[in-house]
């Protein structure tokens, strides 16, 4: 099996993958927006250290899954493996282990990405707007099963 658990050595590829994925997440938004690497970013940091991560690894990483409790907190994939069914056998291994139920949060305007977790079963609970960088933008609470 291709997903097992993350270790400090995957940081490196695991920055890579966020760095280049991270700004994709706003790409229906109207705007400019800047991004702070993952390694110079305390709350992401801090997060990063408190959730159960795992890597899709085929030779390198080419995406990462993580949450805290029932929370899914990243899912990541680098935009070259996009589309090879990285991220939903991510969130899938993921869900086994969630025993709860799941949450998640999503900007509204990543259909993408929502296309995914409504396949796997997720569903929109919520819709709330939050200021990101000057903008207000929309946000879905989605929840599995």
């Amino acid at each position: 099996m291709p997903i097992r658990e993350y270790n400090d050595d995957d940081f490196e590829a695991l920055q890579s993958i966020y760095n280049t994925a991270r700004p994709d997440e706003f790409y229906a938004e109207q705007g400019s927006f800047k991004f702070t690497p993952l390694a110079d970013d305390e709350y992401i940091m801090f997060m990063l250290g408190e959730s159960e991560v795992f890597v899709y690894e085929q030779d390198s990483i080419l995406g990462f899954c993580g949450f805290t409790g029932n929370r899914i907190n990243w899912l990541f994939v680098d935009p070259s493996s996009r589309g090879h069914g990285v991220g939903n056998k991510l969130l899938q291994y993921v869900l086994q282990k969630l025993d709860k139920g799941a949450t998640l949060s999503v900007w509204k305007s990543n259909q993408r990405a929502q296309s995914l977790y409504k396949k796997l079963g997720f569903r929109i609970s919520a819709e709330f707007q939050v200021g990101f960088q000057g903008h207000q933008i929309m946000v879905n609470t989605m929840v599995y099963p």
